[in-house]
């Protein structure tokens, strides 16, 4: 399972001007991110790591200043908010992907061991590794993968083995990656080679 093979196109993805959060950290953000750029948003406990995320993805206001997105987004949260806890897999997929035949999904499912009565089961019933997978193939079936992908502790509460689906799903994605995690090794293994600190002091 990959995002596709999306190319790095060095436009400007999101442009940050002044922009102050309504929580945290107090400074003023001002940033500009290119398509293919792969961030590390680090920063101590509510300093507003998770809040710039939700702007940036809509789901919030700012306080002040501008946030301006070019291009699709895509937000992942810890608990994958963008599932349905009480539909199943399959009801999730069908929602965020009315253009795709329930036998396709059912097969995409199959295909990570998630089969019959699992596809069934309502997602928030499911393990932290199984509603990984499925938000995954929430985002991978989509005609186009995400120009922005913003990814808020994705690797908590995950298995080894779904830690490494994670990352090999974000391996070849050519598209903008804006990740919060404290974990090194998960930052190493997305080769996140730009930062933003918010607050200080900061931690990563």
């Amino acid at each position: 399972m990959t995002l596709g093979n999306q190319r790095a196109d060095g436009r400007i993805r999101l442009l940050l001007s002044e922009l102050q959060l309504p929580f945290g950290a107090s400074e003023p953000i001002s940033l500009t991110v290119h398509g293919g750029e792969r961030w590390h948003l680090a920063g101590r406990n509510g300093s507003g790591k998770s809040t710039l995320l939700k702007i940036i993805a809509g789901q919030e206001k700012e306080a002040g200043g501008e946030c301006q997105v070019h291009g699709s987004v895509c937000y992942l949260d810890q608990h994958f908010s963008l599932l349905d806890p009480a539909q199943s897999a399959t009801d999730n997929l069908r929602r965020l992907h009315p253009q795709r035949s329930e036998s396709e999904l059912r097969t995409r499912l199959a295909g990570l061991r998630l089969r019959r009565d699992d596809a069934l089961r309502p997602v928030g019933q499911l393990s932290g590794g199984e509603r990984l997978k499925v938000a995954l193939l929430a985002v991978t079936s989509a005609p186009q993968p995400p120009d922005l992908l913003l990814l808020d502790e994705p690797d908590n509460h995950l298995d080894l083995d779904s830690r490494l689906l994670l990352e090999r799903a974000l391996a070849d994605y050519g598209g903008t990656l804006l990740v919060v995690s404290h974990d090194a090794d998960f930052i190493a293994a997305l080769r996140l080679d730009h930062r933003l600190v918010l607050g200080s002091p900061a931690v990563g």
